[in-house]
C-alpha cells in the first residue's frame, strides 16, 4: 500500500533545522524509537496521517510525543513547481 506522506529529512534537530525552502505543509514529528529521541520532518495533507504511518512504524519499540505544524516558508503548489525546474 501507498505511503500518504513524504519524509523530506530523518533525524533533524528542530531548533537548527532550515525550513526557508520548504513548502508550509511540513510538519515536525517528535518520536522516540528504541529509547532515542529523533525528529523527522514531513509532508502529508492531514496530520492523521503522518501519526498512522508512524505509529505503525513504532508499534512495539516506541512511541509517538508530537506532530508539530507552522514550518516551511513556500507554498505547498509552489514547492513543487520549483522542484521540476531543478
Amino acid at each position: 500500500m501507498p505511503t500518504k506522506i513524504h519524509v523530506i529529512e530523518t533525524g533533524i534537530c528542530p531548533d537548527t533545522f532550515d525550513d526557508s525552502q520548504l513548502p508550509t505543509d511540513l510538519c515536525i514529528i517528535d518520536y522516540t524509537q528504541n529509547g532515542v529521541r529523533q525528529f523527522d520532518a514531513v509532508r502529508a495533507s492531514k496530520k492523521v496521517d503522518i501519526f498512522d504511518e508512524y505509529y505503525d512504524r513504532l508499534k512495539g519499540n516506541g512511541e509517538i510525543h508530537a506532530i508539530k505544524g507552522g514550518y516551511g516558508r513556500i507554498k505547498p503548489k509552489l514547492y513543487n513547481a520549483n522542484k521540476k525546474n531543478d
